[in-house]
């Protein structure tokens, strides 16, 4: 019998140790990152987005470091989640930033009443009754910029990088413009006869909505007005009702939204009602469109107090859910599936059925809230923005 029979051992030879021991390892990362996921599957609403932030965001904290955005201070400030950075007007031109609060790109431009849009990796600024507009690109920096000899009355910016601009001008009551994904003008409507005070563009630029004002039988009338940019004439004119419209926009390329004064509409390129929301004798306070398939509406019971109710549709008109909350609402940001809401006593993020996902007090001097898809959200105030992460 050979010697070597005799040396045949259960234990593992030194190499097979090491061998063991990353086996025991891996075995220890797997079950915690499978107790991890089964963690924010039952916390989290079965979603992966606080796995993901957890991920993204495990070294927030201490000095604070990630995610501080600095920029002047102005009442007249508004801000937009661009890309995972932000972008900020105000009266002195566009800022762009990355994630880290790093500033990309700043346009300087003097503006009184800017608003703000971003859609993609656009971001479009342009001054309410002014002549000033200017486009950005989040990688490409500036892209276009107006400086108009007429007032600006709206602006658009489409998905596909298209965007319109409704003005007056001398010897038209208004005048509507349109650019292409290259920031050339490929389109002008001018109107003689009637006030166009808003605009939306289709994400393929195929299609401009407007809204006129004008009379009927002697009553106020709002009318949407559809225009196909490779023709001439107006395609539909149809009736809003005798309230103010607030805001239009396009619901992907074939669904317009008209946001007025009593009621939302929401309406197909051949003028068919698809359905309307009524604020039942409450009055429109505030309104974010940016959700993923939500509209979120603010009403209150009075025209001043603060008997605030919150109120989520979706793109047929319908109430998805509402809540009462009896204070006032600083700001609120909707983003995603998420809906960021700004009041006196914290900031509250819902989901698009109102069900409280997370909340905190812990809100310092902030005045504004940007929602981010992931589920965190930017507070801002007095000329700075930091990150707040669920």
């Amino acid at each position: 019998m050979s010697d070597n029979v005799t040396q045949l051992d259960l234990e593992p030879t030194p190499d097979h140790r090491g061998l063991w021991k990353k086996i025991v390892v891996f075995a220890v990362i797997v079950a915690a990152v499978c107790g991890l996921v089964a963690l924010v599957l039952f916390t989290d609403g079965l979603n992966l987005d606080g796995l993901r932030r957890w991920v993204k965001y495990m070294n927030v904290g201490g000095d604070g470091s990630y995610g501080v955005y600095t920029f002047d201070a102005h009442s007249s400030n508004r801000y937009v989640s661009f890309g995972d950075g932000l972008a900020v007007v105000s009266v002195s031109g566009l800022s762009a930033y990355d994630e880290n609060g790093e500033e990309l790109f700043v346009l300087q431009e003097q503006m009184e009443l800017p608003q703000l849009q971003v859609s993609g990796d656009m971001a479009l600024a342009y001054d309410v009754g002014g002549n000033s507009l200017l486009a950005l690109h989040r990688r490409n920096g500036e892209v276009l910029r107006l400086k108009e000899n007429r007032a600006i009355l709206d602006a658009d910016l489409s998905s596909g990088g298209y965007l319109c601009t409704s003005s007056s001008a001398s010897g038209y009551k208004s005048v509507l413009s349109v650019y292409n994904n290259s920031q050339n003008l490929v389109y002008r409507w001018l109107s003689s006869t009637t006030y166009i005070p808003l605009c939306a563009i289709s994400g393929d630029g195929r299609w401009l909505a407007a809204v006129g004002l004008g009379q009927k039988e002697g009553v106020f009338e709002s009318s949407l007005l559809l225009f196909r940019t490779d023709s001439e004439e107006i395609q539909q004119t149809i009736s809003l009702g005798s309230q103010l419209i607030y805001d239009l926009l396009f619901v992907g390329d074939k669904t317009i939204c008209a946001i007025g004064e009593t009621s939302v509409q929401y309406l197909t390129l051949d003028g068919t009602l698809l359905g309307s929301y009524s604020y039942q004798d409450r009055y429109l306070k505030d309104f974010t469109a940016d959700g993923d398939g939500f509209l979120t509406l603010a009403v209150n019971m009075y025209k001043a107090g603060n008997r605030y109710s919150l109120v989520t549709v979706d793109e047929k008109g319908k109430e998805i859910a509402s809540v009462y909350l009896g204070q006032e609402i600083l700001d609120m940001s909707a983003c995603g599936r998420y809906l960021a809401v700004l009041t006196p006593e914290g900031l509250t993020i819902y989901t698009q059925s109102l069900s409280v996902y997370h909340q905190t007090v812990e809100t310092g001097n902030a005045t504004a809230v940007v929602m981010r898809k992931d589920g965190s959200a930017l507070l801002l105030g007095n000329g700075q923005g930091w990150l707040y992460v669920p």
